[in-house]
């Protein structure tokens, strides 16, 4: 799986002096907001415009820790399963949300490229689409369990560290944008 990914350091979190992708994100997450659903769903959007339950873009924030992410491509949830499904092309994690379901103050973005995320309404919750949004829903870049007992696969970390990004050094000063040759030429 080739992902690319872009960050700006002046949005870091106030914890991180450098590191590694994962420790961006785990302190990302530190300062988030824990276990935050039921209490702040987010909401689907479609060319921008808040829409049922899919849409092109789901997005979640929460305004009291500054925490917030838009998962991007076409996605959907079943109410009856209670799962997130579809594809997952890109997601945007950071702070506030714009009123078209972007983040205002990207962190970093997650591009999937040709090999996006997909899973179907028949598998249910455990699937990585919904293993991913459902972890950032409450908090955590690491998947999240609930009460049904789905399996938790290691959501947003789990699929980054799958494609090897998880020990890429990120420095703390300006920004990154990786291309998909740059990376399968550092891998």
């Amino acid at each position: 799986m080739a992902i690319t990914y872009s960050y700006n350091s002046s949005n870091f979190p106030s914890g991180f002096a450098g590191g590694t992708l994962e420790d961006l994100l785990l302190t990302f997450q530190e300062s988030g907001v824990d276990g935050e659903h039921p209490g702040n769903t987010g909401g689907f959007y479609t060319n921008g415009v808040p829409s049922g339950l899919s849409g092109d873009t789901y997005a979640y924030a929460n305004t009291a820790s500054n925490f917030a992410f838009s998962a991007v491509g076409n996605l959907a949830y079943n109410f009856s399963s209670h799962s997130l499904y579809g594809t997952l092309q890109q997601v945007t994690l950071g702070g506030g949300l714009n009123a078209n379901g972007t983040v205002s103050s990207p962190l970093i973005t997650f591009d999937f490229g040709n090999t996006p995320l997909t899973a179907s309404a028949a598998e249910g919750r455990d699937n990585a689409v919904h293993d991913v949004i459902w972890g950032l829903m409450n908090g955590s870049v690491e998947g999240a369990t609930d009460s049904a007992g789905t399996p938790n696969d290691g959501g947003l970390l789990a699929v980054l560290e799958a494609a090897g990004l998880t020990d890429d050094i990120i420095t703390t000063t300006g920004s990154a944008s990786f291309s998909e040759s740059e990376l399968l030429l550092a891998a």
